[in-house]
C-alpha cells in the first residue's frame, strides 16, 4: 500500500542526474594528507618570499582569479582592467544570475524564474554596497528589458540543469575566502559561485553563462589552493558548469592540481609586481578577453582578432 502522507521524490531530468553523478563522492575517495598540504604551503611561501620583500602591509598585493587570468593572458588588458572596468549588459548579467541563484536557493514557495530575477534586479539596483547598483538603476527601459530577458533565460537554465540543492548538502552561494601571507603583504582572495559539502570534502562550483575555456579550470585550481591554505584541508572536487551546453567539467583535487596552482599563482604574482610596482612594459596577446577589453578601440591586435573570430557566443561571465 502506498503511503500518501509522504510526497514522492521529484524525478530528476537527465541534466540534473548528470550533475548529481559528477559531484557525488566516490566510495574510494580519500582526502589529501596534512603533510601534502604543508608541503604545498612551503612551496607557495618560498616562491613568493623575494616578491614579498618589495611590498608592505600598506602597499599590499591583492590577488584574485580574474587578475591571475588576465596577467597570464594579455598583460596590457590586465593593466587596463585595474583602472578602466565598466559595467555592460554583457558582464552584468552574470551578477544578476548569481543573485537570482542565491535568492532561489532560499525562496519560500514555488520558484518562478521571472519573479526571482525581478527580485534580484530590484535588490541589486537598490543596494548601495553592490558595485553594479548604479548601472542597473540607470538602465534605459529597453536595455533593462534586454537584461531581464537574458537573466531569466540563464536562471531558467540553472533551474532546469541543477538538482534541488538540499540543506544537508550545505550549499553556500557567493562564498568568500582569503589567505593572507607575509603579514598581509600578499593576499589571495576568492569568491565561489557555489560550494557544497563540509570542509575537507567540499565541492567548489563555478557557474558559467557561456562556453567553458581552459582558464576556468585554472581559476578553480586557485580556489582550491586558497581553500587548502586557509583551512588546512583541500576541497574534494572542482566543477565548472556551462549553462549553454548543460555540461559539467570536473576535476578531483590532487597534489598535482595544487602544485600546478602554486606555479601559476607564483608566476602570476611575480608578473603583477613587475608590471604594477617595477613598471615593466606590458605585453599584448590577442584572445577572448579582447571582446570586453577597454583598449579595444586602440589595439590593432585585438581588433584583428575580433574580425577573424566567428563565434556567436561572445560573452562568458
Amino acid at each position: 500500500m502506498t503511503d500518501t502522507t509522504t510526497p514522492p521524490e521529484t524525478t530528476m531530468n537527465p541534466m540534473q542526474q548528470e550533475v548529481l553523478e559528477a559531484l557525488s563522492k566516490q566510495p574510494d575517495w580519500q582526502p589529501l594528507s596534512r603533510n601534502v598540504i604543508e608541503s604545498i604551503r612551503e612551496q607557495l611561501h618560498e616562491g613568493l618570499a623575494d616578491v614579498a620583500a618589495k611590498l608592505s602591509p600598506d602597499n599590499a598585493m591583492w590577488v584574485s582569479k580574474h587578475k591571475l587570468t588576465t596577467v597570464h593572458g594579455c598583460e596590457a588588458n590586465h593593466m587596463a582592467s585595474l583602472t578602466n572596468f565598466e559595467w555592460t549588459l554583457g558582464n552584468v548579467k552574470g551578477t544578476v544570475l548569481h543573485k537570482a541563484i542565491e535568492l532561489g536557493l532560499n525562496w519560500r514557495g514555488p520558484v518562478v524564474p521571472a519573479v526571482v530575477v525581478d527580485e534580484a534586479l530590484d535588490q541589486l539596483a537598490h543596494n548601495e554596497g553592490a558595485s553594479a547598483s548604479q548601472f542597473i538603476e540607470q538602465l534605459p527601459e529597453g536595455d533593462m528589458a534586454q537584461l531581464r530577458s537574458s537573466a531569466i533565460d540563464l536562471y531558467t537554465k540553472f533551474d532546469e540543469c541543477f538538482p534541488t540543492l538540499k540543506a544537508a548538502w550545505r550549499p553556500v552561494l557567493e562564498s568568500s575566502a582569503r589567505y593572507e601571507m607575509f603579514d598581509q603583504r600578499i593576499n589571495l582572495s576568492t569568491r565561489a559561485d557555489l560550494t557544497l559539502g563540509a570542509p575537507g570534502s567540499k565541492v567548489i562550483i563555478d557557474v558559467k553563462s557561456g562556453r567553458l575555456h581552459s582558464s576556468h579550470r585554472e581559476e578553480l585550481r586557485f580556489y582550491a589552493l586558497v581553500e587548502a591554505m586557509r583551512t588546512g584541508m583541500t576541497p574534494r572536487r572542482l566543477a565548472s558548469y556551462s549553462l549553454v551546453t548543460a555540461r559539467p567539467e570536473v576535476e578531483d583535487v590532487t597534489e598535482g592540481v595544487l602544485q600546478a596552482a602554486v606555479r601559476k599563482t607564483v608566476d602570476g604574482i611575480k608578473h603583477m609586481v613587475e608590471l604594477q610596482r617595477d613598471h615593466r612594459k606590458p605585453t599584448t596577446r590577442a584572445g577572448n578577453a579582447c571582446l570586453w577589453c577597454p583598449l579595444i578601440t586602440s589595439c590593432k591586435e585585438g581588433a584583428s582578432f575580433i574580425v577573424r573570430r566567428n563565434d556567436p557566443d561572445a560573452t562568458n561571465n
